[in-house]
């Protein structure tokens, strides 16, 4: 290889190598730009930003050693038997029929719903909790309290499940959860109060079969923009501490899907997310691309491009003349014209479908035919041939004058046919 054709092809390579790396770079920050987002306001989502998120909970869960996970399916049977507790915090979607008769297996089979709105449907007596914001039913009814302020722990409430090491907590909204009227008195032992403040019922449980649901009245305390103010950070790893003492295993799961209809991952989103989210995706994506450029490369173009036409660049008649020649060294003309020519004929009756013997006219015409020249041309080279073979003796100057012009002919008409063969 020459010293300028290595260095075009280094060049080139360096060219590849230098767009690769700068498409890897745009995908990163792509990458690292959507990690930035925030999310929707007044969605819980784990892995949200955004003040109303629950992305700084979900991280403290984790960085305690907790098994937490997020799901982006549907809650049915096959997805909840790998969830032992769930937080199905504010919804946007609602359940249809086949989730709720799933969850409400789970929680009989041992499951821990934490959640703040009951799915409608999921048990007649609980369906009470989510009635007319204006029943005496309303669990989380609305009191006359102002809102976005400290409630503190009353000394009467300090061994509540979840009032460990709090004194003071934090919530957007001065709701609470109203259990103990008189038409809850059939249900009194499966109802227990976890926490409450000098405002009411915060926290509760209901138990269900070998489950339960924990109600909150409200999950601002789990909020982003609120987990650091006072006790917050404290009341959420209580919250999921206890939950887990109450579950089989201790796998934690904070449901995704019912917050947007986008959330649910296909099979493509789940491929696109394991290659531009993982060392190994973007080990894989740097090969694929590398790999193109590198076929793209090895395909380019050498020198002039052949052409796909089978050029018969030499006449078969060369061959027959070359066999003549041994006779014609030898003197003997007759004999070297005799064999070309007669080789000559053969060939053109094979094409044209001729006899051997038909008329020099007749040949000449569908010579003329495939051509596209005059007959009189063939015609005059067959009569001029044939005059020859009965002379006495033929010259050099008479054989070759022959030969040419019978080359010409095996030129014109075989390598045609051989061509639209």
């Amino acid at each position: 290889m020459s010293p300028d054709r290595q260095k075009s092809d280094y060049f080139i390579l360096a060219i590849l190598g230098a767009i690769t790396a700068g498409i890897l770079f745009i995908f990163i920050l792509l990458d690292l730009i959507g990690k930035d987002k925030p999310g929707m306001p007044g969605i819980r989502a784990s892995d949200s930003t955004n003040v109303d998120g629950v992305l700084v909970c979900y991280t403290l869960f984790e960085k305690l050693g907790m098994h937490v996970e997020r799901s982006q399916k549907a809650l049915l049977g096959k997805v909840l038997s790998k969830i032992d507790v769930l937080f199905l915090l504010n919804p946007v979607i609602p359940m249809y029929e086949g989730e709720i008769r799933d969850i409400r297996e789970w929680l009989t089979g041992g499951g821990v719903l934490i959640c703040t709105n009951i799915p409608k449907g999921l048990h007649p007596f609980l369906q009470q909790f989510t009635q007319s914001s204006n029943s005496s039913m309303n669990p989380a009814r609305k009191i006359n309290s102002p809102i976005n302020t400290a409630a503190d722990i009353p000394a009467q409430h300090a061994n509540l499940p979840l009032a460990r090491d709090i004194s003071k907590i934090y919530f957007e909204t001065s709701n609470v959860i109203k259990a103990d009227i008189p038409d809850f008195t059939q249900h009194k032992s499966s109802i227990e109060t976890l926490l409450s403040d000098n405002i009411g019922s915060r926290i509760i449980k209901f138990s269900l079969g070998s489950g339960c649901i924990i109600l909150l009245s409200d999950s601002s305390f789990l909020a982003n923009g609120h987990i650091d103010k006072n006790d917050n950070a404290v009341l959420a790893v209580n919250l999921v501490s206890y939950a887990i003492s109450l579950a089989e295993n201790n796998n934690v799961v904070f449901d995704e899907y019912h917050f947007n209809t986008s959330n649910s991952q296909t099979g493509f989103g789940t491929l696109s997310k394991m290659l531009f989210s993982s060392a190994a995706g973007w080990s894989v994506l740097s090969l694929i691309i590398a790999g193109v450029f590198y076929i793209i490369y090895k395909g380019r173009r050498f020198g002039y491009r052949r052409s796909l036409e089978n050029k018969h660049r030499r006449s078969k008649l060369e061959y027959i003349y070359s066999v003549g020649s041994a006779y014609h060294s030898a003197g003997a003309n007759r004999l070297t014209l005799k064999i070309i020519y007669d080789w000559l004929r053969r060939k053109t009756s094979d094409i044209t479908g001729l006899a051997p013997n038909a008329s020099n006219s007749a040949i000449a015409n569908e010579l003329s035919r495939r051509s596209g020249h005059e007959p009189e041309k063939y015609k005059l080279i067959f009569d001029k041939c044939d005059k020859m073979m009965t002379q006495k003796k033929i010259s050099e100057r008479q054989m070759q004058s022959a030969l040419k012009e019978l080359a010409s002919i095996e030129m014109e008409i075989f390598n045609e046919h051989r061509k639209h063969k």
